[in-house]
């Protein structure tokens, strides 16, 4: 296998600028060679077309990374250069009639159910590229979709400059926004003065963007109509598992229904909550929840902090993964380390078996200005068995900077974040597909994609981590879980649907994006604050992959919920049960990925559909 690493400390915006024209020349080169001499096999077309663009991909992926993680003037003004032509590129790629009629013809004749689903995503991906559009419909569409490219940059960009440009200071202690320190600071912060100027601050960010989200939902509207769907929400569909609009906003309004008066209920605790408050603001509610947490359950946040140091946490999370999947992680040594982005960043070898099958990078700590909030998982290298190449993923979160000893201790919720996205990078990791472009997530379908991260998430408190928590403090954790449960469904409700009301088929509501939040918000009790312009910094569906496909989340927890269902049946304090269901766990939604539809991999592993009674039922929402 070859073990060949990117050169972060090689890679600048200079280097990169100087390698691009080439690599683009050299990808015209082969796919005008391929379109030239015809393919009659699956290698012939598949095999020949991802060699011919693999290193302009990889490269312009790893420009991309550089300013999700270091991002600067230099990066910012190469993207800006280069933008166009690689957009120019994709869609000379995905418009090619030559390449979408031998992948038609190949894959109305292949025998391999993996190579044939390969094939067939192709011919949709060509056909949602618009191969079939006459040349002034071609024109347009190729336009649009440069424009959008720019506007999803300049959107983030904007988020990115509106966080880092804030700053409050009172009492000699300094305040932000980031992703790190603001959800603290709305839990535990006392002064409510600087809670309403901190809550006020995030919900104001980048006003420039509210032109921005205009242009953007018109443009998606008229490229869905370009292409012959009714709006965009049914062109994004048409790649997902949901099988329509329809079937979304059904789900939405079954999980409304499931939540509305038990919400009510949690925000009148809220209210009864004596923190000298005349009235409860959109300021109030973190810091009233936590106040009425640590009371009904008799911890706080700090005191659970205390035992999720990241380096335990971490050494925990591998030997979960090892009880559960049988696979062992390892820290590469000093002298075994390629290459890294910045000096705090880990690398780590996935080993089965004693044969390593993957690596993958941690990158944990917030760089205000520098690298984007969140948190992600991503894949610079998939599974090749033709090219003996292994996956290399990375995780990255936004944990606050280590103390003085060098030691990062994780709010909980935090912790779920890790298990999260390390449960994303498992999928990408633990793949047996061969087939580089179904191997791990790739063609896992977007409103799935969510459910190996979820998943993992139920086991932070699982006695298996060997994180030291104490047994009292820990059925006190656990008895929370559901703590609110029902408003925090509630708000991720009101997301999906703002996101698919803003994308349907209404052009009122495109026109005027921030009253249909509003409206939609107060439906689903989300406290907002006077003038807010939360879609201002909604990179998610403005500047991410989730427009009109936020909803996926919640697509995605009912399987996921179901998948740890199985566990709670064959039983979680019977190890070698456990380790049993780990195995087809694995065997399945981990092996399998992107190789069949996600509603056929569930299957395989639960032996039927899913159903949303495990969700309910793990919520404290059932009945």
């Amino acid at each position: 296998m070859r073990l060949d690493f990117p050169k972060w400390a090689e890679l600048t915006p200079a280097s990169a600028a100087a390698r691009l024209p080439a690599l683009l020349e050299e990808a015209e080169r082969g796919v005008a060679a391929l379109e030239r001499d015809g393919a009659s096999s699956f290698e012939g077309l598949v095999w020949r077309l991802d060699d011919a663009t693999r290193e302009l991909w990889r490269l312009w992926g790893e420009i991309s990374h550089m300013l999700g993680v270091m991002n600067s003037e230099g990066w910012r003004k190469l993207e800006e250069e280069f933008q166009p032509r690689i957009v120019e590129f994709s869609l000379r790629v995905g418009q090619s009639r030559k390449i979408y009629e031998a992948a038609r013809r190949l894959a109305a004749s292949e025998t391999d159910s993996v190579r044939r689903r390969i094939l067939e995503k192709t011919v949709q991906s060509a056909e949602l590229a618009g191969v079939a559009l006459d040349d002034a419909k071609k024109t347009r569409f190729n336009e649009i979709q440069a424009r959008l490219a720019q506007l999803s940059t300049d959107f983030s960009n904007a988020v990115l400059d509106a966080t880092k440009a804030f700053r409050h200071e009172k009492g000699g202690k300094t305040y932000t926004i980031d992703d790190a320190e603001y959800p603290q600071t709305m839990k535990h912060c006392a002064d409510r003065e600087v809670r309403e100027i901190l809550c006020t601050a995030r919900a104001h960010r980048a006003p420039e963007n509210t032109a921005r989200i205009a242009e953007i939902l018109a443009l998606r509207a008229e490229m869905a109509g370009i292409l012959g769907f009714g709006d965009y929400a049914a062109l994004s569909l048409a790649t997902k598992c949901a099988p329509s609009v329809q079937a979304v906003f059904a789900m939405i309004d079954e999980l409304d229904a499931a939540t509305a008066k038990m919400a009510a209920a949690e925000d009148a605790e809220l209210a009864a909550v004596d923190a000298g408050l005349s009235s409860l603001e959109p300021w109030d509610f973190a810091y009233c929840a936590e106040r009425l947490r640590e009371s009904r359950y008799s911890y706080s946040e700090e005191e659970l902090k205390r035992h999720f140091e990241f380096e335990t946490t971490l050494t925990g999370l591998f030997r979960l993964a090892k009880t559960l999947f049988d696979i062992d992680v390892e820290e590469a040594a000093p002298g075994e380390m390629p290459q890294t982005w910045h000096e705090s960043v880990r690398f780590f070898r996935v080993k089965e078996q004693g044969e390593t099958i993957a690596h993958f990078y941690v990158d944990p700590y917030v760089r205000n200005g520098l690298k984007r909030g969140g948190a992600w998982m991503n894949e610079f290298r998939n599974r090749s068995a033709r090219r003996g190449e292994l996956p290399l993923a990375l995780v990255a979160l936004n944990l606050p900077a280590p103390d003085a000893e060098g030691r990062c201790f994780m709010p909980f919720r935090e912790v779920e974040t890790l298990f999260h996205e390390f449960g994303h990078a498992l999928q990408c990791m633990l793949t047996r597909v061969d087939e580089e472009d179904a191997a791990g997530i790739n063609l896992v379908e977007w409103d799935a994609v969510e459910v190996a991260s979820q998943f993992m998430e139920n086991w932070c408190l699982d006695d298996r981590t060997g994180i030291a928590v104490p047994a009292d403090l820990k059925a006190k954790v656990k008895a929370a879980k559901n703590f609110r449960a029902a408003s925090i469904c509630r708000r991720q409700l009101a997301f999906a649907k703002t996101d698919m009301l803003l994308h349907g088929g209404d052009e009122s509501a495109r026109a005027d994006a921030n009253s249909v939040k509003d409206a939609t918000f107060s439906h689903f009790g989300v406290p907002m604050v006077p003038g807010d312009i939360f879609l201002n910094s909604f990179t998610h569906i403005f500047a991410g992959g989730y427009s009109a496909g936020y909803y996926g989340y919640k697509w995605s927890e009912v399987m996921s919920a179901d998948c740890y269902g199985a566990f709670e049946e064959a039983g979680l304090d019977d190890d070698e049960a456990v380790r049993r269901m780990g195995a087809r766990y694995r065997e399945t939604v981990l092996a399998l990925g992107g190789g069949e539809s996600a509603f056929d991999v569930f299957r395989r592993f639960r032996g039927r559909a899913p159903t949303a009674a495990a969700l309910l039922r793990q919520q404290g929402l059932a009945g």
